[in-house]
């Protein structure tokens, strides 16, 4: 596989690593980014994608479990599988930030804000990034809190340095939401770095609604939790084994949070990639994501789509919704006996399939 354009951009800077006492975070998604830190003095990785964590765990001959947050130590490196406020605590001091920016403007803003209370004054941030994800303009997050330049430009990617001097206080936590779905209603927090921020997502909705009246019996699986709502919206249908799923250390927290906020207690929450590791199901219930950072993809759906029926029961069935437009339809067709569209908007569709 191809490195990164960010990881390249950073490889010929990596002067920038050497003897500093780093903190690396943001959308950590290349596990070469570890690379880079072999002749720092000490760095923390804050990584909150599960696969891009694993792999790096690997790559200093140490495994990870399914739980979250997670930390990984090996020498002078440690590695931190968690959303951001959790790692805080677990974070040293630091004389350089390495800030790999998000597609959410949101959640650099929110990085940059938590983050400053960890870097020593005078040391260095730098944000790298590609430029159609807003990498050319973010030396104007930088500039409040010191001198900025540009380090370098390669790759359609670009490398800001700041000198941190001030403190800045720019970052406002999402409101929370009210959902309500026929007879049942949910309140949810919000985080920049999960999915679908303000109000419900309009496929999670017709999800729901497509799903209101299933009989609540087995196991069901909330693929892909993102903000916790279908397994949420599962238990109060009246499921009582569930498991929320999603490959976002962000996301479990999330869920793990609105969960408490909706006294729901029946919900398991693990750390996976897609299906990779998960057990059989009688329900399981999706709205795939088709974004990877700023990338956009449907091969992690389709890879799930030929595994399903691996992962339910005989009669268990596969309730996904997704962009009309993606073609799931056919994919569902070739791998599963029984498939419909049980329902439909202007955008979205959502399919039934039933392992036979």
């Amino acid at each position: 596989m191809a490195n990164s354009p960010v990881f390249e951009l950073l490889q010929r800077n990596k002067d920038i690593f050497e003897n500093r006492n780093l903190i690396i975070a943001g959308d950590v998604f290349d596990p070469m980014i570890l690379s880079l830190v072999k002749d720092s003095t000490h760095a923390t990785v804050i990584c909150d994608n599960y696969v891009a964590c694993k792999a790096m765990a690997a790559m200093i001959g140490q495994s990870m479990s399914s739980d979250f947050p997670q930390v990984i130590s090996y020498k002078h490196v440690d590695l931190i599988f968690s959303d951001i406020e959790s790692a805080m605590p677990k974070i040293p001091q630091a004389d350089t930030l390495v800030l790999l920016l998000s597609k959410a403007k949101q959640q650099t803003v929110k990085l940059l804000n938590l983050l400053e209370e960890k870097l020593d004054k005078g040391g260095y941030i730098y944000t790298a990034g590609s430029n159609d994800g807003g990498a050319k303009s973010a030396d104007s997050l930088l500039k409040p809190m010191g001198s900025t330049i540009k380090v370098d430009l390669a790759r359609k990617c670009t490398l800001f340095k700041a000198i941190y001097e001030n403190p800045v206080n720019t970052y406002s936590q999402p409101k929370d939401i009210d959902v309500a779905i026929g007879d049942i209603s949910m309140k949810l927090h919000q985080d920049t770095a999960v999915f679908s921020q303000g109000k419900l997502d309009k496929g999670t909705e017709l999800l729901l609604n497509s799903i209101a009246k299933i009989v609540p019996q087995g196991k069901a699986l909330d693929l892909g939790c993102g903000c916790g709502v279908v397994g949420i919206f599962l238990s109060k249908l009246g499921f009582k084994d569930i498991t929320s799923s999603d490959v976002s250390a962000s996301a479990l927290h999330l869920t793990l949070e609105n969960t408490c906020l909706n006294s729901v207690t029946d919900v398991k929450i693990v750390a996976a990639d897609m299906l990779t590791g998960l057990d059989k199901y009688d329900v399981i219930a999706v709205n795939p994501p088709f974004h990877v950072g700023i990338s956009t993809t449907t091969a992690p759906t389709i890879n799930m789509i030929i595994n399903a029926s691996e992962h339910l029961n005989k009669g268990g069935v596969l309730y996904l919704v997704a962009n009309s437009h993606l073609g799931y339809g056919e994919i569902l067709k070739q791998n599963f006996s029984s498939v419909e569209i049980i329902s439909s908007s202007n955008t979205f569709t959502v399919y039934k399939a039933v392992n036979a």
